[in-house]
């Protein structure tokens, strides 16, 4: 009897401690639920704080672009109004949510061009190209104005490079690039190679379905200083 009254009191231990373990994990599991509920509940939030603050920031680019005029046949904005939405889209390229953030900047650097202010323009072109989040077209276009923008200044082998790496990526991209390539080719003391690599890059141009008809007739511009129209 001592040893069933012992196997008794080791059962009744061992279902206890089993039930302890059951209510432990009950309650974890309870925890669990409740933080993944408020986890949840949290990105949920953060994705409707997101697309608020996206539509606001939408709000307010296409207010500067309304402010500056120009693009329904109306004179371009001037004076305070041109300085209101420069203002606007400076705050935008420095805190809008990404995508916004980017048309802003490239918006913007066009301003900058226009106000002969070319490094502010470089670095907002710069800052376009190094943002992961903005758009992948957006992104190979600041690439390309940084490019142009630094033709005659900057080596030419560092200028090479980029504008090969455009005609990489492919799409339309790839033949204004080829037109920035020719263009390095015949800049300063031309050899015989760089004339007969300029040809080809000219031709693929204007034999290109991605390129545009001011595309092409740029290219047959250059051909006809290459004695190469037609």
């Amino acid at each position: 009897m001592a040893d069933d009254l012992i196997q008794e009191v080791a059962d009744e231990e061992r279902l206890l401690r089993l039930r302890a373990v059951a209510l432990r994990l009950g309650g974890a599991l309870v925890a669990v639920l409740v933080l993944a509920g408020v986890a949840g509940g949290i990105w949920g939030w953060q994705e409707h704080r997101l697309h608020v603050a996206q539509a606001q920031a939408s709000g307010r680019y296409f207010e500067a672009i309304r402010l500056l005029g120009g693009v329904d046949g109306s004179p371009p904005a001037t004076g305070e109004t041109r300085q209101k939405a420069t203002s606007i889209l400076d705050e935008l390229a420095q805190s809008a949510p990404q995508g916004v953030r980017g048309y802003a900047a490239m918006y913007l650097a066009e301003l900058k061009t226009q106000d002969h202010d070319g490094q502010t323009a470089l670095k907002l072109w710069q800052q376009v190209a190094d943002d992961k989040g903005s758009d992948g077209s957006l992104r190979m276009m600041a690439q390309y104005r940084i490019l142009n923008a630094r033709m005659g200044t900057a080596p030419k082998d560092e200028l090479r490079r980029g504008y090969q790496a455009l005609v990489q990526a492919g799409g339309s991209w790839a033949p204004l690039a080829k037109e920035g390539l020719a263009v390095l080719a015949l800049s300063g003391d031309v050899t015989p190679a760089e004339r007969a690599d300029a040809r080809k890059l000219l031709l693929e141009i204007q034999t290109s379905p991605d390129s545009t008809d001011d595309l092409r007739r740029r290219a047959g511009m250059l051909l006809e200083t290459l004695g190469d129209a037609g």
